[in-house]
């Protein structure tokens, strides 16, 4: 196999294991500071969607397997698979507004700029929560994002995308064209059996007055908390967002904290309306089922900002950490769940680690049915557990830790959220994360259109 032939029909860089700066290129491809020791034969920075051709035809012809990268922020470094030739489509960023307000981007634009390039014109996206998330894998898993409720997940606003091939040819799939392969994409996660370089997405008018109440509690607390929080849901309108944290707690909780090993029950309901007179009436729904005996604080009806959203969600997910992470949907109610949680809490090594519930609002039997697509998992509270660390020193106990908390939870399961869940670890949690019938369609669609297995993923 002779590299500079491919090196020669790109713009871009090549990178063999054998390069002086592979293991720098290597470790900037994960997000997460935990960094997997899989190591591929190649990596392809690509500037362009010409370059995604030749990098798959390449690898066609010399027998590799590829995998790719869209932004790196997989907590598990899914793309960096041994012995593969990986597609690092960071560089892809491109955002366009059209004149129709549907929005085109590249899988490497963030959720942080494309929220600054819709909020000037009164729109807004489910962005991920978090805002470095970009958008290729968050939309490829689902996209569980700022106001699923009201918007839906991120997927079912996928109008068109454009997709290079298995054989390397490029194909815009819509529900016109390819219409299987726009099932695929809303959903299929990382075993996606193609290379997504762009994406036509629906936007929505922003709300105008997107308003926060939180309600910080004791740890001792959480099982009542979340026993009132479960009924408050079920008559909160699907445009408020109602999650549970067990997080680390605030400067001016630390002192009441310390008997819960530092950590802080809070309750945060976002009401995505267009009136503040709206948004008092939808949070205080929750004010007045929420128990008072425990409540160390409350924040009422504060204006807020989808950015000023993005901006909390980088306080509990910072960068230049390290980080395990796993999910559950459940129907169980979120009190017994959230109890195991306190136990594990108490005793966690770290002091950044973080766990939320996401409460659905309105009762499932008052929920609309999911679009057909490959997304097609969703339960009453989704549960997700992050441990979160610095040193290298405390890997093994982290992790530990973490094995031992997903594991008590894991009785609660009717599913998971692929997207956030380590299917390198425990590949049974792929399938589990779609509906059966949805998982045969995505398994059979793959022999159709990758029936060599040229993209690497564990849904096999």
């Amino acid at each position: 196999m002779d590299i500079n032939e491919l090196r020669l029909q790109i713009e871009g860089d090549v990178v063999a294991i054998a390069d002086q700066d592979y293991e720098e290129v290597r470790n900037k491809l994960v997000w997460n500071e935990l960094k997997p020791q899989r190591r591929p034969a190649l990596i392809v920075r690509v500037p362009s969607e010409r370059d995604v051709v030749a990098a798959v035809r390449f690898a066609r012809e010399h027998g590799l397997g590829v995998a790719v990268r869209g932004g790196g922020h997989s907590w598990v470094g899914f793309a960096l698979r041994d012995n593969s030739l990986l597609i690092d489509l960071g560089s892809l960023n491109d955002i366009r507004l059209n004149a129709d307000r549907s929005l085109v981007v590249q899988p490497a634009a963030t959720g942080r700029e494309v929220n600054a390039r819709l909020a000037p014109h009164g729109l807004g996206f489910p962005v991920g929560h978090c805002p470095t998330v970009p958008l290729s894998g968050f939309l490829l898993n689902g996209g569980l994002g700022w106001n699923s409720g009201g918007w839906g997940p991120a997927c079912f606003s996928i109008r068109s995308a454009n997709v290079v091939t298995a054989n390397g040819e490029i194909v815009v799939v819509d529900d016109h064209r390819y219409s299987d392969l726009l099932w695929a994409i809303r959903g299929g996660g990382p075993g996606f059996f193609g290379v997504v370089t762009q994406y036509e997405l629906q936007t929505y008018p922003l709300p105008k007055a997107i308003t926060t109440s939180t309600f910080f509690y004791h740890l001792d607390h959480i099982a009542a908390v979340g026993t009132r929080a479960a009924i408050a849901a079920a008559a909160m309108s699907r445009q408020t967002e109602l999650t549970m944290f067990v997080a680390p707690a605030p400067p001016e909780f630390a002192e009441q904290c310390r008997s819960s090993n530092g950590y802080i029950v809070i309750v945060s309901a976002v009401a995505f309306v267009d009136s503040s007179a709206e948004a008092a009436a939808l949070l205080g729904e929750l004010e007045r089922a929420l128990p008072a005996d425990g409540c160390l604080g409350k924040q009422i009806n504060e204006s807020a900002t989808l950015d000023g959203l993005l901006d909390l969600g980088g306080s509990l997910w910072p960068d230049h950490h390290r980080y395990l992470a796993d999910t559950l949907w459940s129907n169980t109610p979120p009190a017994q769940s959230l109890d195991v949680l306190r136990a594990r809490f108490l005793h966690a090594p770290s002091r950044r680690s973080v766990a939320a519930c996401v409460i659905r609002t309105r009762s499932a039997t008052n929920a609309p049915a999911l679009p057909d697509a490959a997304f097609s998992m969703t339960a009453q509270s989704l549960l997700l557990c992050y441990a979160v660390w610095e040193r290298a020193e405390d890997d093994a106990t982290n992790a530990a830790w973490h094995r031992e908390a997903i594991a008590a939870l894991d009785r609660f399961a009717v599913g998971h959220y692929v997207g956030e869940s380590d299917i390198v670890a425990s590949p049974s949690r792929a399938e589990r994360s779609y509906a059966p019938a949805n998982w045969a369609r995505l398994k059979a669609l793959r022999q159709t259109y990758d029936p060599g297995g040229l993209f690497l993923n564990q849904f096999r």
